[in-house]
């Protein structure tokens, strides 16, 4: 269910950052799977997976929650370029990491 909303929301970005001065900008899905090193006699390992958004213009990608993401869904607006994109990025306390 999670994957399948992380994948909605990262089209919707992606459709909406077409439509902006940030044409080219990429929203994919990553996910990070973790099991805990104990668990009880008898019980079967479970698995955690989290899943995040990355939004990538080439010169950066920042890692968004899907909460994160979902607020960034409503915020878009046309006239937003790259860089005003990863300042609201930033401002949502959300990593961001230079690719170059």
């Amino acid at each position: 269910m999670l994957v399948d909303d992380a994948q909605r929301i990262a089209a919707a970005i992606e459709e909406r950052l077409s439509a902006s001065a940030c044409q080219g900008a990429k929203a994919t899905v990553k996910s990070e799977q973790m099991a805990p090193k104990t668990v009880p006699a008898g019980a079967g390992r479970p698995t955690f997976i989290n899943y995040f958004i990355l939004i990538d213009d080439g010169t950066r990608v920042g890692t968004l929650t899907l909460g994160q993401a979902e607020e960034l869904l409503d915020d878009v607006e046309p006239d937003w370029d790259p860089d005003r994109l990863f300042e609201v990025i930033r401002g949502m306390d959300a990593p961001v990491e230079e690719t170059n």
